[in-house]
């Protein structure tokens, strides 16, 4: 009984999105003693059309931050932790990666494309943003 009533009075809690290259987690801590309270992890499936480079499916990646947050939900709610408790969620991503989104449909126009060797990123960025905004015209914002 007094552990459930430790839980309880966790006070605030913070969560952070991790998405990663390889992988997206959500974690839950207490704000006050930065304590890992539950946390979840999904693998994003990869493909190498080209050597040195790799794609991933937008809805996949979305889908699998949906999917860590309710797994570490239902996790907390197992051990008598009120969600409602979670105040800040902060998020991580791969800051050389650019997604377009048709404006119109909410759809991805192309996979998420990333580099294996960081020398060649900006080019590669280069390379995705042409291909883009050639396929987008009037359908981006």
């Amino acid at each position: 009984m007094a552990a459930s009533s430790n839980r309880i009075t966790l006070g605030p809690l913070v969560a952070a999105i991790d998405q990663g290259t390889s992988s997206t987690r959500f974690l839950v801590f207490n704000a006050k003693t930065a304590e890992l309270l539950s946390h979840h992890q999904v693998e994003i499936k990869q493909s190498f059309p080209k050597e040195g480079w790799v794609e991933e499916d937008p809805k996949e990646i979305l889908q699998s931050v949906y999917e860590c947050m309710d797994r570490t939900c239902e996790k907390l709610t197992q051990l008598n932790i009120d969600i409602s408790n979670i105040k800040a969620i902060g998020v991580t991503n791969q800051r050389e990666t650019t997604l377009v989104w048709d404006k119109e449909t909410g759809e991805p126009l192309y996979n998420r494309c990333l580099t294996l060797e960081e020398c060649s990123a900006a080019y590669i960025l280069l390379l995705n943003l042409m291909l883009i905004f050639t396929q987008c015209n009037s359908h981006c914002v």
